[in-house]
């Protein structure tokens, strides 16, 4: 270990003004002292974990979090024992780069393999485990949008990241926790839309009975005793939102008048007791 630690350090010393390997730089340093058969097997796998963050990136730059988004991202895409042989490369690689001194973290460790939930209780279990998730046909669009914007701040964040790491002790570098806290929170939000729009069925509200309130349709409803009116579209909880008029089927209001007919009169709980509402128009 100790000539696999020189070879990272006569690396470092050509590569960058603060003595950091990229990751590019470091796999190449990797894969040039591991045995030929064993190259072969490892090194494309490898090869898309450095795509994936980015070669350029600086190693001492990779966030925790990051290695937990590749695990997720591994599980979902693979069975469980695909997924265990991919990142078992990936994590021998990381252990060589807190072996050799190159990284301070382990982060090795937090490349987990979770059961995915279509494996999970696979032994004697009959209840669906995935549910789909229907969205109106502007509801995945708008989510679809918003999961490219999330992606193109990601990789600006990286870049954020990268260059903070470059300005001084990773240690102490509130810039660089603060754009690893950012990061956390966009790749959450990221797992959350990929997740949803892997599951979504796409609402056709053509099909729909007419006069027959469905999930998509636009609805006029009047309380019975303010004649107030209001104007809803019903949606699945994860599109709604009350400032745009999009409710959700779990609401109070949604959850009365959804499968009823238009002139029907439904009663409603809130919060303020009971309240009597007619279905007046539904498209």
């Amino acid at each position: 270990m100790a000539t696999q630690s020189g070879d990272i350090a006569s690396a470092d010393s050509d590569s960058s003004e603060n003595g950091t390997l990229s990751l590019t730089e470091a796999f190449q340093v990797y894969v040039q002292q591991m045995p030929e058969e064993a190259k072969q097997v490892a090194q494309p796998e490898i090869a898309k974990f450095v795509r994936w963050l980015g070669g350029d990136r600086l190693i001492d730059s990779i966030a925790a979090s990051e290695i937990g988004e590749y695990s997720e991202m591994q599980v979902q895409r693979a069975t469980s024992s695909d997924a265990q042989e991919r990142l078992s490369t990936v994590k021998t690689f990381l252990t060589y780069l807190k072996k050799s001194g190159s990284v301070e973290t382990n982060l090795a460790q937090h490349l987990r393999i979770r059961k995915s939930r279509t494996t999970a209780n696979r032994a004697g279990a009959t209840r669906v485990t995935q549910q789909q998730v229907r969205l109106t046909k502007a509801g995945f669009d708008q989510m679809t949008k918003q999961l490219a914007q999330l992606n193109e701040q990601r990789q600006e964040i990286a870049l954020e990241i990268q260059k903070a790491a470059a300005d001084g002790d990773v240690r102490e570098n509130a810039p660089l926790e603060a754009a690893r806290e950012n990061q956390g929170m966009v790749m959450a939000k990221i797992r959350e839309i990929e997740g949803t729009l892997k599951l979504a069925v796409v609402i056709d509200g053509s099909r729909a009975a007419t006069g027959i309130v469905h999930i998509g349709s636009k609805v006029e409803i009047i309380d019975t005793k303010s004649k107030k009116k209001f104007n809803y579209q019903l949606v699945e909880p994860n599109e709604s939102n009350p400032l745009t008029g999009k409710i959700s089927i779990a609401s109070p209001v949604g959850a009365a008048i959804l499968g009823q007919s238009q002139g029907s009169e439904v009663t409603v709980s809130t919060p303020r007791g009971k309240q009597q509402f007619k279905i007046e128009t539904t498209s």
